[in-house]
């Protein structure tokens, strides 16, 4: 069938009909249509990354002009003040002094300038990439709308209604976002121009804005008196009435364009006018001052920034050797062996020549933590400020000498304990070595002995706890046993003997006892019918017999014992003062307090024995262990006797005895043990510098003296708590030198004071080379920035010259718009009636919907009529704020923030409309192209 199928395939007749193949090419340029709107709603949702990206920057943007304001109007105050202290100044230091903090006043304004700047050119790029974004998707937009014209010339009539109606909603709305981006975009560009350019209006150009204001009141209440028309017909749908209102809204349409007509005539005279001419020259020529003043501050910004990074030079210093006897003082102090440019061999103080840049040093001047600025200029200067500050410890007033003595108090205790410690550790240098030559010293026990007795105690209580539970269960339970046992034997042998005199009687006597009520059944009574003391004697003995064999039964001996537990458990059970409860709890806790007492011997002979190796050079003379003395089992256990619980406990282990104490803690000396200990104790009281391993002949402090002195790199540290106590030896000496040493110490701290001076004066005359340039670069600046004020002020004066007429242009293009999108509505609601539906939203049409639709557009004209009110109200008062000279920088910025806020909102509802339409546009050809 495969070859059959190819054989006729040339027969058959493949052309399509001319119908099927403009439906298939109107559905592929469709399809393309399709594709090219949604690559709009992708370039739209990154413009829309973009516009947020920008508003976020705004609102940095706001709060870094806030701390800018502050800090440059706290800068100007400054320099108010320091323009004062400079005219102020008596001597020629004092006003080098203001002069210095002026130039740093004024470096810090052109700091701040700076960085605002730059913060402003990151929104400036932030709003370039929005605009970029926003441009490239109205580029996609205007392509997928060629698109759309390209399928439509193949489709029929009533498909071209469907998707004309939905074109045309989304040209309404993208003619109103086009006008809303166009306002929102002239927002940033003022914002921005605010914040680089912040200087005040003109009256001329405030009066234009209030003008422009009052336009959009005009054209806000034109709409919303429309609107209101609609709502009425609406609530009274008349179809002839709303063909009627579809003319006249393009009757006035028509009248619009007429009037926005004459407006551009109008603007085209004024701009062919002389005055205009005359004002546009003026524009060029202040612009062209703007470049001369722009290239001025730019030369001196790098001439600026030239000197800054300039060499600096610090000359050397170098003192005259300090007196003999601070030089002796200072050689045993800490202070000073370490103190950064003071040699301690020739008492000199120096620091060497140096250079640094001025951009360095004022980058150490932003650092609050002075030990982390690193250029030479501040390393110079905390040289010289220690010098000053180790000075500053030794006594030079009153205050000193005060403080002092309070630190010689403090270092004669430091003192006193390292003499303490210096002695215990030769007290057992002296034992050790003893023991190196063979005689011993009696190792203390106090420690050992402490915890033995402890333990032996603790046993002694576990004894006398044991007879207490054995007292305590003899007097209950076993009581109670015992008496239950022998009332059960008594019972027995009673009922025998009764038995058995009952087997003697007569019968005349058995029927007498018979005959007597249970009760009156007495043994007494039994005797008496006997009556022969025989028999009685015998039917006794007979009993006792029976009662001896009875007892032999295990079964007997079995019951007993049942009965004498039952009876002495109950009699457990009934003691209100669990006695035997209590017995067993003292003697669980002595158990547990000996078991913790025991644990301890142990380590206390661990520690026993290294007292004895160290310092005493000895070991112990025998191996005993806890075990041994006290045994390893429990304390106490049940007693059994027989192999039966007898109902008491039994104690255990025993307690050290003195004997077992005496070869416990006997010792004897080790000559290796000896040795260690030696060299142990001998590190520790005289240290390991001194050649003489494991030495026998003390070090003396002179010894200690003349090391040091012979090897610079020994310190007293190095030798033990002999050089421990002679280093606190000296602190206190040091102390007592420092307190008489006053009168030398207090020329020497003034001379090193007077360098500090001469240090900083050097420093200050190095920054001042850099006032020339900052003066310049200020006077650039200043000029500069009345230059952009002037071309400022002439394009306000041109532009004022159009203004009215920009207006009303602006006026009459946004009503064509408006009302173009109110006939587009309209003619919808009245189709949609008709037919049921609106076109490309699947949304059905009533008269219902219809009100509601115009009840909310009333409501939002409302808003809007509102909105252009304030703004008008805003307008009005900046012109009452700049006719009283209180229209600041600070409030032009912040009115330019707020109409680039209100813009925002405005672009935002406009460009939900377009979204809306886009997506009615992008279902409608879902629909065409399937």
């Amino acid at each position: 069938m495969a070859g059959t199928t190819a054989t006729f395939t040339g027969c058959i007749d493949t052309d399509e009909p001319e119908g099927i193949v403009d439906l298939r090419g109107a559905k592929s340029e469709l399809i393309k249509a399709q594709a090219a709107v949604k690559l709009v709603e992708v370039e739209w949702q990154k413009a829309q990354v973009a516009y947020q990206e920008l508003v976020n920057k705004s609102k940095e943007l706001d709060n870094q002009y806030k701390e800018y304001d502050v800090q440059m109007h706290a800068l100007d105050v400054k320099l108010k003040e320091l323009e004062v202290e400079r005219a102020q100044a008596a001597t020629e230091q004092a006003k080098a002094e203001a002069e210095a903090k002026i130039a740093e006043a004024n470096r810090n304004k052109a700091y701040w300038e700076n960085k605002m700047a730059e913060e402003a050119e990151i929104f400036k790029a932030a709003m370039l990439n929005y605009q970029t974004q926003t441009a490239q998707a109205q580029e996609a937009y205007d392509n997928a709308m060629k698109l759309i014209e390209a399928g439509k010339l193949l489709l029929s009539d009533g498909e071209k209604a469907i998707i004309d109606k939905a074109q045309q909603r989304l040209y309404v709305a993208s003619a109103s976002l086009n006008q809303y981006y166009t306002a929102l975009k002239t927002a940033q560009d003022n914002y921005y121009d605010a914040l680089v350019n912040p200087n005040l209006p003109t009256l001329a150009s405030l009066q234009a804005e209030l003008k422009l204001a009052q336009i959009t009141v005009e054209k806000a209440e034109i709409l919303l008196d429309e609107k209101n028309n609609m709502l009425a017909l609406a609530e009274d749908f008349d179809a002839a009435a709303w063909d009627d209102k579809i003319l006249d809204l393009k009757k006035k349409k028509s009248e619009y364009e007429s009037e926005k007509s004459k407006a551009d005539v109008e603007i085209a005279t004024i701009k062919t006018s002389a005055d205009y001419k005359a004002a546009e020259q003026k524009v060029a020529e202040k612009i062209k001052a703007r470049k001369a003043a722009k290239e001025a501050y730019d030369k001196a910004v790098a001439d600026s920034t030239t000197q800054v990074d300039t060499q600096l030079d610090i000359a050397a210093y170098k003192s005259e050797p300090i007196n003999e006897g601070l030089k002796t003082l200072f050689s045993s102090s800490n202070d000073f062996t370490s103190l950064d440019g003071y040699t301690v061999s020739t008492g000199v103080f120096d620091y060497p020549a140096v250079q640094y840049t001025q951009t360095e040093y004022n980058d150490d001047l932003k650092i609050e933590d002075v030990t982390a600025r690193t250029s030479q200029a501040s390393l110079t200067l905390m040289k010289v400020n220690a010098w000053i500050d180790a000075l500053g410890k030794y006594s030079v007033d009153e205050n000193g000498v005060e403080w002092n003595k309070l630190t010689l108090a403090e270092k004669e205790k430091t003192a006193k304990n390292a003499k303490e410690k210096f002695e215990k550790d030769k007290a057992n240098w002296e034992i050790s070595a003893k023991a190196v030559k063979g005689t011993a010293t009696t190792v203390p026990t106090t420690d050992l002995k402490k915890v033995t007795d402890t333990y032996n105690s603790s046993y002694a209580a576990v004894e006398s706890a044991v007879k207490a539970y054995n007292s305590a269960w003899d007097a209950v339970y076993q009581a109670a046993y015992d008496d239950a046992v022998e009332k059960e034997k008594a019972s027995v042998l009673e009922k025998t003997y009764r038995d058995n005199m009952i087997t003697a009687l007569s019968p005349t006597s058995k029927a007498a006892w018979e005959a007597l009520t249970p009760a009156e059944q007495t043994t007494s009574k039994l005797e008496a019918i006997l009556d022969d003391t025989v028999k009685q004697a015998k039917a006794k003995a007979d009993a006792n017999a029976t009662l001896a064999e009875w007892l032999k039964l295990d079964q007997t001996v079995a019951d007993l014992a049942a009965k004498g537990e039952a009876a002495g458990n109950q009699a457990l059970a009934d003691d209100k003062d669990k006695k035997v409860e209590k017995a067993k709890a003292a003697l669980v806790k002595a158990a547990g307090d000996a078991a913790t007492a025991v644990a301890k011997v142990a380590p206390a002979i661990s520690t026993y024995s290294a007292l004895a190796a160290n310092p005493y050079g000895q070991i112990l003379a025998n191996t005993v262990s806890v075990e041994d003395m006290t045994g390893k089992d429990a304390f106490y256990k049940e007693e059994e006797k027989d192999g039966k619980k007898t109902g008491h406990m039994q104690a255990l282990r025993s307690d050290i005895s003195a004997d077992e104490f005496t070869k416990l803690s006997a010792t004897k000396l080790d000559r290796n043990t000896a040795e260690d200990a030696l060299e142990y104790t001998s590190d520790a009281t005289f240290g390991t510098v001194i050649p003489g391993e494991d030495r026998l002949v003390e070090v003396t402090e002179a010894m200690v003296r003349a090391y040091i002195k012979q090897n610079n790199s020994a310190v007293l540290t190095d030798f033990g708590t002999l050089g421990a106590m002679m280093a606190a030896n000296d602190d206190v000496q040091t102390c007592k030198d420092m307190i008489a040493a006053a009168d030398l110490i207090k020329p020497l701290k003034a001379q090193m004071e007077g360098v500090l001076a001469d240090l900083n004066a050097e420093i200050n005359t190095n920054t001042a080379l850099m006032d020339p340039f900052i003066a310049k670069a200020d006077e650039t600046r200043i000029a500069l920035k009345t230059a952009k004020e002037e071309v400022k002020k002439a394009q306000e004066e041109q532009d004022a010259l159009t203004a009215e007429a920009e207006a009303n242009s602006k006026k009459f293009a946004e009503l064509i718009q408006d009302y173009t999108g109110l006939i587009s509505v309209v003619q919808d609601q009245i189709d949609g009636i008709n037919g049921g539906v609106v076109t490309g939203t699947g949304s059905v049409v009533t008269v219902e919907s219809v009100l509601n639709y115009w009840k909310n557009q009333v409501a939002t004209q409302e808003k809007s009529v509102e909105e252009a009110k304030q703004k008008v109200t805003a307008a009005e008062k900046s012109i009452e704020l700049f006719n009283k000279g209180e229209y600041k920088e600070a409030y032009v910025i912040e009115q330019k923030k707020l109409a680039l806020e209100t813009a925002q909102e405005a672009y935002d509802v406009a460009k939900a409309i377009y979204d809306t339409a886009l997506a009615q546009v992008k279902a409608v050809l879902e629909t065409l192209s399937k």
